[in-house]
């Protein structure tokens, strides 16, 4: 399945979400049929199974997910992914899913590179900067880049900020190699 058709099958239940106010709920729920479906390998062999048929394979998760408590509009969304043999696609989906949560409630997600661990006032200061720079709210997550020679990479969704010493470096480089 392409990237675009897992957006869609998620921006598809967020629609129904948003418009019956339960898009949290569905996110959460998704996740849990996620997890039973990792935690139980004979339902995820059973499902990923191709000589089980896709009607009898919908009929499982129904009587599985039913007895939980799952709201009706996820168990027939999860039925739909298993009816169209698209239930692998169930992480790929609840990513966007929750990419789709992010954008609705005006957040963004950004990981930021640096070379040590940022300390609270400068994880503070940079998330300022990004809320006041996105006009968002800004989550972020530090990864650190033992090869990083000092400065910051930020990558806020598919954008990648380097300031890095490295890419100055790199670029100042450029710069005297033309002239």
């Amino acid at each position: 399945m392409s990237w675009i058709a897992a957006r869609r099958y998620a921006k598809a239940l967020m629609d129904i979400g948003v418009d019956r106010g339960t898009y949290q709920q569905y996110a959460g729920e998704l996740a849990e049929i996620e997890a039973t479906i990792q935690k139980t390998p004979l339902l995820k062999a059973t499902l990923l199974n191709r000589s089980f048929s896709n009607r009898s394979k919908g009929d499982l998760m129904r009587l599985v997910f039913t007895e939980k408590s799952f709201s009706g509009v996820v168990i027939n969304f999860v039925s739909l992914l298993v009816k169209r043999d698209r239930i692998q696609h169930l992480p790929l989906i609840i990513r966007h899913y929750g990419d789709l949560i992010d954008e609705c409630e005006g957040r963004v997600r950004v990981t930021v590179y640096s070379m040590y661990p940022l300390d609270a006032s400068e994880v503070s200061a940079l998330k300022t900067a990004l809320d006041r720079a996105l006009n968002k709210k800004s989550i972020l997550e530090n990864n650190i880049d033992p090869t990083l020679i000092g400065g910051i990479v930020l990558k806020v969704n598919n954008m990648l900020i380097d300031s890095s010493i490295r890419s100055h470096l790199h670029r100042m480089g450029e710069t005297l190699r033309k002239e």
